[in-house]
């Protein structure tokens, strides 16, 4: 590349994406094996973040016992923002 040329931008997409197959794109895109580590296309470590779901099972909307899921999601640090904490409810009701 030109040295007067400025290198091409790559957008960082959402962590926590989904690829069609439903596979997590970040371990589509990585190589590595499973229970060893995987490293992502782009060279960085593919770490894991974890996301607490709440459980709504009161009656009442928007409400439950106080109870949650949690998953484990992988993420590149480098290409991907860290997936929020804050996953989204789990309605039981």
């Amino acid at each position: 590349m030109p040295a007067n040329q400025p290198e091409e931008k790559k957008e960082k997409r959402k962590g926590g994406q989904l690829a069609k197959n439903g596979e997590w794109l970040v371990l589509t895109e990585s190589t590595g094996q499973e229970r060893v580590g995987y490293t992502h296309n782009c060279g960085e470590i593919v770490r894991a973040a974890q996301v607490a779901h709440p459980i709504w099972d009161s009656p009442f909307p928007c409400s439950g016992s106080g109870r949650c899921q949690y998953e484990t999601v992988p993420y590149c640090p480098k290409c991907e923002e860290k997936p929020d904490y804050h996953g989204s409810p789990i309605r039981m009701n």
